[in-house]
């Protein structure tokens, strides 16, 4: 018999609802390690919320969602953020006074005791993963292109050594040299480390890189699973997406 993986986002049934507005309605979605899934649909069909909702910045109404089967639900984010749920924003969230150094050294949570040499050393490696380069790290973070600072936010989140990331949008703003770099870079953390990854993006090059699997939102209902060229296929996400981009 074979062996039962258990994944390490398990969405299921999630509510979220502002009033009459449904940000979220049924949704589910599971995310084992060694995998990234794309959440993808029109504007305003949800996906942002979905991300606050796992992640404790909105109020669920109901439904669960579970890390490695512990059910967060209702807890709030820094409690979240500490069982290894790690996220980024659609809008940078950088401190940009910072250097590069120490904004990447931020994701780690104090209580983890980081010896100064094993910092140094995974941020190096982050960098080289991420294509910094090293003569940055002194460098106010504000000072840099806008597509370094897209990947000093995710070296940042990586620096945790998440279980799950929720990375909302990282190509916006970005030139296919930079998109690339992220994806290559998104696909090799997910294939070393125990973790998956959730992949907010419009850009269907970009999803298609990077995704093993992907959802489709519309109106906070979930209309689709399947691989990149599935979905692209499918008549409601072509009615409801592919075909308005387009």
């Amino acid at each position: 018999m074979g062996e039962t993986r258990e994944p390490i986002l398990d969405v299921r049934g999630l509510e979220i609802r502002f009033g009459g507005v449904v940000a979220a309605e049924g949704f589910e979605v599971q995310v084992f390690a060694h995998e990234i899934v794309g959440l993808i649909g029109p504007n305003g069909a949800g996906k942002t919320s979905i991300i606050n909702g796992i992640t404790g910045f909105y109020k669920a109404q109901s439904g669960e969602v579970r890390i490695a089967g512990q059910n967060i639900l209702g807890r709030r984010p820094h409690i979240i953020s500490r069982l290894g749920v790690r996220r980024t924003f659609q809008n940078l969230r950088l401190f940009g006074q910072l250097t590069v150094f120490d904004n990447i050294a931020s994701g780690i949570r104090v209580e983890h005791h980081v010896a100064a040499d094993e910092l140094e050393t995974q941020i190096h490696d982050l960098c080289r993963l991420l294509e910094i380069p090293a003569v940055e790290l002194n460098r106010a973070t504000q000072e840099l292109p806008y597509g370094l600072q897209r990947r000093v936010e995710l070296a940042r989140a990586l620096i945790a050594n998440p279980r799950i990331m929720l990375v909302d949008e990282p190509g916006a703003g970005l030139n296919s040299d930079e998109k690339r770099t992220v994806v290559q870079a998104m696909r090799r953390a997910v294939a070393e480390r125990e973790m998956g990854a959730v992949l907010i993006e419009h850009d269907m090059g970009m999803i298609t890189q990077a995704c093993d699997r992907v959802v489709v939102l519309d109106h906070g209902r979930l209309i689709a699973v399947g691989t990149a060229e599935e979905v692209r296929q499918n008549p409601d996400v072509i009615a409801a997406y592919i075909g308005t981009e387009e």
